[in-house]
């Protein structure tokens, strides 16, 4: 069942408050009554089981029951830098990484990339998607969706905080291997265009420290492979850290 979103502020002791857009989506959509239990999630990692008290004119009053923290979120914290596309595509492709379990999706311009900077730069939007796809699929945490970004800049920043993973279809490690060679708890996942990068791009990364892997000779449109390896690397990063706490 879907959840409501709350602010943390709206959040004091053991009663919280939905306001605005979600009170009205609980009492006149959903059609909720008092004495009601409900799932909230403030979007900051608390999850909350909470029963409604009151119906008021412009919010909702619920006494929580049960609370947790982190509920629904992988201990792997995972950026995904995937190539800016056009429209829809990379609108699908923030609803699904968000349900995935991403913590950070920065979009990606690239050398063979077909959006200009700056023309489908759609922050709100975004996380729109973002915060209905948390609601949707139980996660606690609404991720980060970071500016337009070059693979420069996300190689540079994203070494700093844990290792960078870059996706090619052919000639790099294996997957495990990559993840193998070093802590798997912070990664940065690059995901180009559908023309791949340039070598140039490739060698870049390399030299500031990305890991090139490999999944196949399929060529994929650029948010499938985004979805698609979120969901590898993640599956593969929690079993390894699974694995070390064992």
């Amino acid at each position: 069942m879907a959840g409501f979103l709350v602010h943390p502020a709206d959040v004091q002791g053991d009663i919280l408050v939905l306001r605005g857009e979600e009170a009205h989506h609980l009492s006149r959509v959903r059609r909720h009554q008092p004495g009601e239990v409900v799932e909230v999630l403030d979007g900051a990692g608390q999850w909350y089981e909470a029963r409604i008290e009151a119906l008021e004119r412009e919010q909702v009053r619920c006494r929580i029951l049960v609370s947790e923290q982190d509920r629904g979120e992988s201990p792997v914290r995972l950026t995904l830098a995937a190539a800016l596309v056009k429209g829809p595509r990379f609108d699908f492709l923030v609803e699904k990484a968000t349900e995935i379990g991403v913590a950070e999706l920065i979009p990606l311009l690239c050398e063979r990339g077909v959006v200009r900077p700056g023309s489908e730069h759609k922050p709100a939007r975004w996380e729109s998607l973002a915060r209905a796809a948390i609601k949707q699929c139980g996660r606690s945490r609404l991720p980060r969706i970071g500016p337009p970004a070059s693979l420069e800049e996300v190689v540079r920043g994203g070494a700093g905080e844990g290792r960078v993973l870059l996706a090619q279809p052919a000639g790099g490690q294996e997957l495990r291997e990559a993840l193998e060679q070093g802590p798997a708890g912070r990664l940065v996942l690059v995901v180009g265009p559908e023309g791949g990068f340039i070598p140039a791009e490739v060698e870049a990364a390399r030299a500031g420290g990305a890991r090139v892997f490999s999944w196949g000779n399929r060529v994929l449109r650029s948010e499938t492979a985004g979805m698609a390896l979120t969901a590898l690397v993640l599956h593969e990063a929690e079993h390894i850290l699974k694995r070390g706490a064992a």
